[in-house]
């Protein structure tokens, strides 16, 4: 079926920032080119952050390497934590001006691997610098540039919102 035929074509990735304390997997259609956004509002262009983006449902968070706190125990009340928790506790939410995009960056290392960005409520931004794409490389990736400083006008005519949009 169409379903199966969809999940032969994914490939599984892994995200994670510099010491590794925040990890991720995401899945996209290896064969697809990827569009990787420059933005210049005032947090990424200070970042030089390139990013893309994924459908919430094709990302998740797993156990990052060397965590402070593991997923299976919190040594304040010894019960057991989430992976979402650990990612909570291992990061720093940094939010400004509308508050709508959310950006936790690693409290060992600083790096932001992946958030969820203004643009597409309805997934995650991915640090392209930040994911392994294994020994293949990256896929064909066209840069394009997105004016976050007018960033109202730069959203309706890039159709950045689509990239994360449901298939019909």
């Amino acid at each position: 079926g169409t379903c199966s035929h969809y999940l032969m074509m994914m490939k599984t990735y892994s995200v994670s920032c510099h010491c590794g304390r925040i990890q991720a997997k995401f899945r996209r259609e290896q064969h697809l080119p990827l569009t990787v956004w420059d933005c210049n509002c005032s947090d990424c262009a200070m970042r030089r952050n390139l990013h893309f983006m994924v459908r919430m449902s094709d990302f998740w968070l797993v156990e990052g390497a060397d965590a402070a706190i593991t997923a299976e125990q919190d040594s304040n009340n010894n019960m057991p934590i989430s992976v979402e928790q650990k990612n909570e506790q291992e990061t720093i939410l940094y939010q400004w001006g509308t508050k709508m995009a959310v950006r936790r960056f690693c409290r060992t290392c600083g790096i932001l691997p992946f958030y969820i960005p203004r643009s597409n409520q309805d997934g995650y931004a991915l640090t392209f610098p930040c994911v392994d794409w294994g020994e293949d490389g990256p896929p064909k990736t066209e840069i394009r540039s997105f004016d976050g400083v007018n960033w109202e006008q730069s959203h309706a005519a890039t159709g950045i919102a689509e990239e994360t949009a449901k298939a019909n």
